[in-house]
């Protein structure tokens, strides 16, 4: 850890900016190495794979259109890319606590989580979408690219794996009429939000380094594991958007994407354990 953070503490005191760096800490991700200060900067640096400047014309196109704070770039760093922002603080989504709540502040923090995405799907115009070229979601891709990689799965997953293959063709690749396309923040799991602490409803929102076009469930399927919070975010997005969202197939992406995330960390002796889990 040390060792990657030395050059970013070194880019960042180039930029001759005074901030004080003492007691810096490094937080790894897969879009990017993050620097957080004692005193509330966030030093986000991109992963080469990142379109950087696309990210910081995403931010500034969506700050005043999104319902809850996300990062307001203060500056970037001339030397190396990364964007300086103030550290939006707020309470940690955590489901025990989530389920203690009483059914009406339930659905208030779920209707929070459906005012964000219905934001964000609608925000940009056909035009402003073209000048950003955001990616569109290849599934068809990522399940020739999981076909390739079937002999790394343990025997005793297979089946699973199969007819996880067989589901997602049904419900991204073959489907005779899909949803939507919408603007997607396409990485809208709990790590990236906080919650108001008095309300309980979403108070911030950051990384929007994958943000995409593709289906309005995609978004969801970080959030599969609260099964409860993403019924009601569902009902709240279906009657003010006008628009159902699939859970089931938000739950097929949840588990494509497990599964493929074992097979790029090389471990796919991890996949018969996720292939109980679904059970």
């Amino acid at each position: 850890m040390d060792s990657e953070l030395a050059p970013l503490l070194t880019a960042i005191e180039a930029e001759d900016r005074g901030v004080d760096l003492s007691g810096a800490v490094l937080k790894s991700g897969w879009e990017s190495l993050v620097v957080e200060t004692r005193d509330g900067w966030i030093l986000r640096f991109p992963r080469p794979h990142v379109d950087f400047a696309r990210e910081l014309a995403v931010l500034e196109l969506l700050a005043a259109r999104v319902p809850v704070p996300i990062p307001r770039v203060e500056w970037v760093g001339r030397l190396r890319p990364f964007a300086a922002y103030r550290k939006l603080t707020g309470q940690e989504f955590a489901a025990t606590r989530f389920y203690s709540l009483s059914p009406v502040r339930q659905k208030v923090l779920a209707s929070s989580f459906a005012e964000f995405l219905l934001a964000v799907h609608s925000a940009l115009s056909p035009a402003e979408i073209a000048s950003l070229n955001l990616p569109v979601l290849d599934h068809a891709g990522a399940v020739a690219g999981l076909e390739e990689r079937l002999p790394l799965v343990p025997a005793s997953a297979r089946p699973a794996v199969d007819e996880l293959i067989a589901e997602v063709r049904a419900y991204w690749v073959d489907v005779p009429a899909p949803e939507r396309r919408t603007v997607l923040h396409n990485d809208f799991h709990f790590g990236n939000l906080v919650l108001d602490e008095r309300t309980g409803a979403v108070a911030a929102v950051w990384d929007f380094s994958c943000v995409s076009l593709g289906e309005p469930s995609f978004d969801l399927r970080y959030l599969m594991k609260a099964p409860r919070l993403v019924e009601l975010l569902s009902n709240t997005y279906t009657i003010r958007g006008g628009h159902p969202l699939n859970l089931p197939a938000a739950e097929n992406a949840r588990r494509l994407e497990a599964v493929t995330d074992a097979l790029d960390l090389g471990e796919p002796e991890t996949i018969p354990d996720l292939v109980r889990s679904w059970s």
